[in-house]
């Protein structure tokens, strides 16, 4: 358990500016994977083993921060405008310089990169054109942020190794970040293959990590460590980093008693306990005037700033003036920058507290009169058949996008959340 929590520690020292250890000073970084191995520092220079090159790659210092200015010190690639390494030979580099790869192409297996900082060199040691010992390669597919709290990673493995190697049955893929609350949080997917497409390789094997305790509006950094054993004394393992980007939490302005249409004020969400998906936020608004409202993502500084207003994403209706219908979804528009005057109402509006519910998962707003929901069964608005998540009843994810006619088929007695209703199962 120990060793996770070190890899977990390393990348976000990375990934923060933290000082490093000399062991995790540099990394490399394969531009097309998101796949990180970091060098280790021996006799004044730092070496990597490296268990697949086939993608174009650069050097990094651990104090690289992404999106800031003057970082080009930190990058290290080809000094001459060529990125081409041959093997067994040196390569100058200078900062940022040009992505560096295999001279002529082609996979390169079970190399030594020596990396000298000071001299600004890299040499490539060793290494085959087909592998001589068991490795995994990991790639990041896809990652996406799909709410404030909520958000999705998909990744691929594939095991490489010699023809006389035994293949491992079973794939271990752990997935470290920095929860809501900013707590170190893991999650893990196991995944098998029994198939080998050539002598030497696995299938490409993939799996996806739902998150729904991210932190919203913010750069969400995942590592993953894929770990498989060979024998009862041999694993091997791949690490890989990627940002999971969340949007801003909605918040609601517009005809609220005291406050109306200023860019300043607004109300915000809150997320419904017994549906712990972070995609569903209600809002309790005292509505006056004509009723109308929309979300924005940042208010204003000032009671007349609408620049800042309009400069972040708002959610509004598609036309200029909608009228919403009691417990009725409501699709709405995401107006990326520009500022609209699309507002909706609720129908046969009169002043008063109203309701106000948020679906990231159905992309639409609904309007309910009265008190605050004290449970699901308050709001149940949409009974139409949907895919839905499957939770226990403490929160933790069971089942993903499902049929609800399928959603608790096969599970153990107990008490479920299934889409937005609590489910007994006997």
């Amino acid at each position: 358990m120990k060793k996770f929590y070190l890899l977990f520690a390393f990348v976000i020292m990375a990934v923060t500016d933290i000082a490093a250890q000399s062991d995790f000073d540099y990394y490399i970084d394969f531009i097309q994977s998101n796949e990180k191995i970091y060098f280790k520092y021996v006799d004044g220079k730092y070496e990597a083993e490296v268990g697949k090159i086939n993608s174009d790659f650069k050097i990094y210092s651990s104090k690289y921060t992404s999106g800031a200015s003057g970082q080009d010190k930190y990058i290290f690639g080809g000094a001459d405008g060529q990125g081409g390494i041959t093997p067994n030979s040196e390569k100058q580099l200078s900062n940022p310089g040009s992505n560096l790869s295999i001279e002529g192409g082609g996979i390169l297996y079970n190399a030594t990169l020596i990396f000298d900082p000071v001299a600004m060199t890299l040499k490539i040691e060793g290494g085959s054109s087909i592998p001589t010992k068991p490795g995994l390669e990991l790639n990041i597919v896809s990652t996406v942020g799909t709410s404030p709290e909520t958000g999705e990673l998909t990744f691929s493995l594939e095991y490489f190794g010699p023809g006389t190697a035994p293949i491992p049955t079973e794939y271990v893929v752990t997935a470290y970040y920095t929860d809501y609350h900013g707590n170190n949080a893991r999650q893990e997917l196991t995944l098998s293959d029994g198939t080998i497409s050539t002598y030497y390789t696995s299938g490409i094997m993939r799996g996806t990590f739902y998150f729904t305790d991210l932190k919203p509006a913010a750069v969400n950094y995942v590592a993953l460590k894929a770990v498989a054993d060979v024998s009862s004394a041999e694993e091997i393992s791949a690490t890989g980093i990627a940002p999971v980007n969340t949007p801003a939490l909605p918040i609601l302005i517009g005809q609220i008693q005291g406050h109306e249409w200023q860019p300043d004020y607004g109300i915000s969400g809150i997320q419904f306990t017994e549906i712990p998906d972070g995609k569903t936020y209600y809002y309790e608004v005292n509505l006056a005037g004509n009723g109308e409202f929309s979300f924005v993502t940042k208010l204003g500084t000032t009671s007349t700033d609408w620049d800042t207003v309009n400069r972040n994403i708002r959610y509004a209706p598609p036309t200029s003036r909608v009228a919403a219908p009691e417990k009725t979804w409501m699709p709405y528009s995401t107006f990326a920058s520009g500022g609209t005057s699309n507002a909706w109402y609720p129908a046969n509006f009169v002043p008063g507290t109203y309701i106000v519910e948020f679906d990231y998962t159905t992309k639409s707003i609904a309007v309910v009169k009265g008190n605050i929901p004290t449970g699901v069964a308050d709001v149940t608005i949409d009974d139409s058949p949907r895919a839905v998540n499957v939770y226990t009843i403490s929160g933790t994810m069971l089942r993903h996008n499902i049929s609800p006619a399928d959603a608790v088929t096969g599970l153990p007695a107990g008490i479920y959340i299934v889409g937005n209703k609590k489910i007994a199962v006997y």
